[in-house]
C-alpha cells in the first residue's frame, strides 16, 4: 500500500450529538422487551415441537374410530379435513399441519384451538407421552411469559410516559425543537400532540438528536502524534458563544426586495455570472440586456445609454437575476458565512427607526422571557429594504439567549419582516426553518500517540483501495461520455444538455472482490477481515480529496490501542471539509484555511480543478477551493479569483475519451463540488469521488474490517414484507413481540439505523422503544427494502462523557493524495495496450492542450472517430500508457 502519498491535515473538526444516549434510552422498555424475547423464544421452541407431527408416531392408544371425522365430501376434487395438506397458522405465525388423533382421524376444534395458540394440552390428549409432556412444559413456560409481558410492559410504559413528559417540558429539547422543527413546536405548545401523538414526536426528534453527530457545537482537535492524546471538555451545557444566521429563503426574499425597492435599483452595478462573454438567445430572451451589464456600470446608467426605461430595466434584471444570469454588488456571495451582516454593511445609511421591536422597558440586556412587543408583528409594508436588514439583523442578535417560545416569535417577526414567499418549495431540510444556529463548545481533542498512528497509517490504506475505485468510475463514465458525444468539441452547455439521460458506470472490481469474500466466510460470520486478502490497487490518475468521518469506540481516548480498538470509518466526503464556517468559532481559523488552501494546491500539483459554486442550500455557505470558479448558481466571495463562464467551457471528444477545457486556460480542468456532483457528466469530467463499494446486491454483509479499522458495520437488507407485522400490531405489547420475532428472524442487535432509499436520513432505532419501532414501521412503508446497520460505537463504546452521560462523537478528518502517476510510451506490441504497474512512476506532470486544437474553439469536429481506431487521445488519463 502506499500510504506515505497520503497527506492527513492536522487540523480536526470534532462533531458530536449534543445530546446523551441516555434520553434516547429513557424512551426503552427494557423489562418488556426481555420478556419479549423470551415469549418469542418459547414460541419458537413450542413449534419446533408442532412440527414434530405427533402423527409420526401412530398412537396405539384408543383403537376406537373417530366419530367425529366428517363424512366424505361428495364433490369431486376435495379432500377431507384429515386429508387437508393446508398448514394451521399458529398465534406466532408459524405453520404447521394439524396434531391428527388416534387412527388418523383429525383433532376435536379445541383441542386444534390450543395447538394453533400455542396453548397447553389436557392430559389426556391422543399423543405420544413425551411428546405431550415436552409441549406443555414448553407452552406452560410460554403463558408464564405472556403475563410476565403483561405486567413488565405496564410497568415500563409508566417510566417511558414519565420520560417523554419531562423530555417534552426540557428547555433544551424544546430549544433544539423550535430550531428545527418549528411546526412540531407549535403542535406541542397548543396542545395538538398528546399521547401517543407526543410520544412519536418525542421519539423521532430524540432519535435524531442523540445518535447523530448533527445538532452539536462546533468543536475542533489536532493530531498530534508525539503527544498522549486526550481532550478538555467543560460539558454538554457550555456553549460560550451562539450565532444566529437566517435561512437561505429569508436572504432571497430580502434580494427580490432589493430588485423592487426605487431607491437601490437604480444604483445597482449588475455584471453577468454563468455566461461571462456573449448569452445565447436560446439561454434567454434578455441576451442584449445581459450584454450590456459588465460590472462597471449602474442600472440607471445602463438604461440611459441603452434607450430603455428605468423600471423596463430594473425588471430586465429582475428577470435575469432569476435566471441566474446576472448578479449585482449587493446580492451576498454564496460562500460568506453571514450574508445578512455583508449585506447590512454595503446599504446605503438610514436614520433609525423610531421605535424598535424590543419590548418598551426591557433594557439593553433582552429577556429570554419575554415576547417583541406587539407592534413588531404588524406587517412591515413602510419598511425600506435597510430598516429590513437592520431590523432582522438585531433580532437574530436577540435569538439565541431566547427562550423557545421567544424564538418562536422572532423567528414569526422574521418571516414577515423578509416576506413570507419562499422561491424554492423543493428544499426540504431548510424551507422548514427560519433561523440557523451555530454554536462553539468547549471540546478540545489531541489525536495523539496510537490513535494519530492509526489515522495516518491505516485509513490511508483503505482510502487507496476506494480511490482506485473512485477512478475506475471516472473513467469508465467518462468512456461512456465520449461515446455519446463522438468525436468533436462541444460547448459544454449542449452537453449538459445532450447527457441528461446518462447514468454513472460505477468501478465494480472492489465491490466484486469483496462479495467474493464474503460469499467465502464461515455462515454467520459476524466481522471478516479485509487485511491481507486484496491486491495492492493502482494507484489514481488524478488528485483525490477527501474527507472521512472516524468514530473512536473506546471508553476513553486514553485507553485506545493502535492495531486493536476499534476505529470506526463512518461518512465519506469527496471534498476537503475544513471549511470556514466549522472554523468559524477558532482563533486560528483562517490561518487554518490558508494552510488547508496550500495543502490542495500542493496535491492538486500541476491539475487545474474547477470549483463549482452552487446556491446555498442547507443554510451552510457552499465550500471555495483554490483554483478557478464557475458560478453556477452561486457567486464567489474572492473578487480576484478567475471567474470562466459557462460559455468558456467545452468538452473534447474523440468518442473514446472526454476532456473539459476551458478558453485562455492552459491545460485540461477537473470539476469540483457543485449541486450537479451526482451525475453522470460531473463524475466523468471531475476528480475522483471516494464511495463505498455498493454490496447492496447482498442480503447480509457483516462487519468488514482492515485489522481494527472498521470499514463497513454489520448490514442487513430486508424486504417491507418483513415489517408489515409491526404496522398491524395494537398496543405496545404486540408491537414488542413483533419487533422480537424479527430480530429472531433476522438476527438483527439491540440498536441499529434504518435507512430507506426514499429518505434523507437514517433513523436510529432502539428495538426495546415502541415508540421508535412504531417509526421503524413507518420508514418501512416508504420502500420495498430497508437497510438496517449496527449501531457501532453504542453508548457502551462511547469516549465522550460528562459524568454519567455518553455522547455520540466523531472525528472528521481530510486526507489529500496527489495523482498517482503519468504517462509513459506505449509498448509496440501487437497485442494491443498493455502497462505493466511496475513501469508508473509518482511524478505529477501537466498536459498542455494539443496543438490542432485552439483555445478558442468550440467547432465541431468532421465526424466520428472511426470504429476500431485507436488513435492517441490528445489528454490521456495520468498513468495511462499513450
Amino acid at each position: 500500500m502506499s500510504e506515505q502519498d497520503w497527506t492527513l491535515l492536522p487540523a480536526v473538526t470534532v462533531r458530536s450529538a449534543g445530546f446523551a444516549w441516555e434520553l434516547v434510552r429513557s424512551l426503552a422498555y427494557p423489562r418488556a422487551a426481555a420478556a419479549a424475547a423470551e415469549v418469542v423464544r418459547l414460541e419458537r421452541r413450542a413449534l419446533d415441537l408442532l412440527a414434530e407431527a405427533p402423527a409420526r408416531h401412530a398412537p396405539a392408544e384408543d383403537p376406537r374410530p373417530d366419530r367425529r371425522a366428517p363424512a366424505e365430501d361428495p364433490r369431486p376434487g376435495r379432500r377431507t379435513p384429515a386429508e387437508d395438506p393446508r398448514p394451521v397458522r399458529s398465534a406466532a405465525g408459524g405453520d404447521a399441519r394439524p396434531v391428527r388423533g388416534a387412527g388418523g382421524g383429525r383433532l376435536p376444534r379445541g383441542l386444534r384451538s390450543r395447538l394453533r395458540d400455542l396453548r397447553p394440552l389436557p392430559d389426556d390428549t391422543p399423543a405420544p407421552a413425551g411428546w405431550l409432556a415436552a409441549w406443555n412444559e414448553a407452552t406452560g413456560a410460554l403463558e408464564d411469559a405472556r403475563l410476565a409481558l403483561a405486567g413488565t410492559t405496564a410497568a415500563d410504559a409508566a417510566l417511558a410516559r414519565a420520560a417523554v413528559a419531562g423530555i417534552a417540558a426540557d428547555e433544551r429539547f424544546l430549544d433544539a425543537l423550535v430550531r428545527s422543527a418549528p411546526g412540531l413546536y407549535r403542535d406541542l405548545r397548543r396542545g395538538v400532540a398528546k399521547g401517543g401523538r407526543l410520544r412519536r414526536l418525542v421519539g423521532s426528534v430524540l432519535q435524531g438528536l442523540c445518535a447523530t453527530c448533527s445538532f452539536g457545537p462546533l468543536d475542533h482537535g489536532r493530531v498530534e502524534p508525539a503527544a498522549p492524546g486526550g481532550h478538555t471538555w467543560s460539558g454538554h451545557r457550555a456553549r460560550p458563544r451562539r450565532v444566529a444566521y437566517p435561512a437561505d429563503w429569508v436572504g432571497e426574499a430580502l434580494q427580490r426586495r432589493v430588485l423592487a425597492d426605487p431607491a437601490l435599483v437604480a444604483g445597482l452595478v449588475p455584471r453577468r455570472r454563468t455566461w461571462t462573454h456573449t448569452v445565447p438567445d436560446a439561454v434567454s430572451g434578455a441576451a442584449p440586456f445581459v450584454a450590456l451589464c459588465d460590472g462597471s456600470r449602474t442600472l440607471a446608467e445602463i438604461a440611459a445609454e441603452s434607450g430603455m426605461e428605468l423600471e423596463q430595466a430594473a425588471a430586465a434584471l429582475a428577470v435575469a437575476v432569476r435566471r441566474g444570469l446576472l448578479t449585482h454588488d449587493l446580492c451576498p456571495p454564496a460562500t460568506v458565512a453571514d450574508p445578512l451582516s455583508w449585506l447590512r454593511e454595503r446599504l446605503p445609511a438610514e436614520n433609525p427607526r423610531p421605535h424598535a421591536s424590543r419590548p418598551e422597558g426591557s433594557g439593553p440586556e433582552f429577556s429570554r422571557s419575554e415576547a417583541p412587543h406587539p407592534d413588531a408583528h404588524r406587517s412591515g409594508g413602510d419598511l425600506s429594504v435597510g430598516r429590513r436588514v437592520r431590523e432582522i439583523t438585531e433580532l437574530l442578535a436577540q435569538y439565541p439567549a431566547a427562550s423557545p417560545d421567544v424564538k418562536l416569535a422572532l423567528q414569526r417577526r422574521v418571516e414577515t419582516l423578509a416576506g413570507s414567499g419562499r422561491a424554492h418549495d423543493d428544499r426540504p431540510g431548510d424551507d422548514r426553518v427560519v433561523v440557523h444556529e451555530a454554536a462553539a463548545g468547549t471540546l478540545r481533542v489531541s489525536v495523539g500517540a496510537g490513535l494519530a498512528a492509526d489515522l495516518e497509517g491505516r485509513v490511508p490504506q483503505v482510502l487507496d483501495l476506494l480511490a482506485a475505485d473512485a477512478e475506475l468510475t471516472r473513467q469508465r463514465t467518462n468512456r461512456l461520455l465520449a461515446d455519446r458525444l463522438g468525436a468533436g468539441t462541444f460547448g459544454l452547455a449542449e452537453v449538459l444538455g445532450a447527457t441528461g439521460d446518462l447514468e454513472i458506470r460505477y468501478g465494480d472490481r472492489l465491490a466484486e472482490r469483496i462479495a467474493a469474500i464474503v460469499r467465502a466466510a464461515p455462515p454467520g460470520a459476524a466481522t471478516v477481515d479485509l487485511a491481507g486478502l486484496l491486491d495492492d490497487p493502482e494507484p489514481p490518475a488524478a488528485p483525490v480529496l477527501c474527507s472521512a468521518d472516524v468514530m473512536v469506540a473506546a471508553p476513553s481516548l486514553e485507553a485506545y490501542e493502535p492495531g486493536l480498538t476499534p476505529l470506526v470509518l463512518g461518512d465519506l466526503h469527496d471534498v476537503a471539509l475544513l471549511t470556514p464556517w466549522a472554523l468559524q468559532f477558532h482563533p486560528d481559523g483562517a490561518a487554518l484555511v490558508a494552510e488547508r488552501d496550500t495543502a490542495i494546491a500542493r496535491a492538486l500539483g500541476g491539475h487545474t480543478a474547477l470549483n463549482v459554486i452552487s446556491r446555498r442550500a442547507t443554510g451552510r455557505p457552499p465550500l471555495e477551493f483554490p483554483g478557478p470558479v464557475l458560478e453556477l448558481g452561486g457567486v464567489t466571495a474572492d473578487g480576484g479569483r478567475r471567474r470562466i463562464g459557462l460559455d468558456e467551457l467545452y468538452v473534447h471528444s474523440d468518442g473514446r475519451r472526454a476532456v473539459l477545457r476551458a478558453k485562455g486556460v492552459d491545460g485540461p480542468l477537473l470539476l469540483h463540488n457543485g449541486d450537479h456532483d451526482d451525475t453522470a457528466l460531473h463524475t466523468a469530467l471531475a476528480l475522483p469521488r471516494v464511495r463505498r463499494p455498493d454490496l447492496r446486491h447482498l442480503s447480509r454483509v457483516p462487519r468488514l474490517t482492515w485489522d481494527n479499522l472498521v470499514i463497513s458495520r454489520r448490514a442487513w437488507r430486508v424486504g417491507r414484507a418483513s415489517f408489515d407485522a409491526l404496522g398491524q400490531a395494537v398496543g405496545d405489547r404486540e408491537l414488542l413481540v413483533a419487533m422480537a420475532r424479527l430480530r429472531e428472524t433476522h438476527d438483527l442487535p439491540v440498536t441499529f439505523f434504518a435507512a430507506s432509499a426514499r429518505e434523507r436520513r437514517p433513523i436510529h432505532v432502539d428495538t426495546r422503544s415502541p415508540a421508535l419501532v412504531e417509526g421503524l414501521g413507518r420508514l418501512a412503508a416508504t420502500a420495498e427494502r430497508l437497510t438496517l446497520t449496527e449501531t457501532l460505537p453504542g453508548p457502551e463504546e462511547s469516549w465522550l462523557r460528562d459524568g454519567g452521560l455518553r455522547f455520540a462523537a466523531e472525528l472528521r478528518c481530510v486526507y489529500l493524495r496527489p495523482a498517482g502517476g503519468r504517462p509513459v510510451p506505449r509498448p509496440k506490441a501487437e497485442g494491443g495496450d498493455t502497462c505493466s504497474p511496475g513501469a508508473r512512476s509518482r511524478t505529477v506532470v501537466r498536459y498542455p492542450g494539443p496543438a490542432d486544437v485552439r483555445a478558442d474553439s468550440c467547432s465541431r469536429a468532421a465526424g466520428p472517430v472511426a470504429p476500431g481506431t485507436r488513435a492517441a487521445h490528445p489528454y490521456p488519463w495520468q498513468g495511462e500508457c499513450r
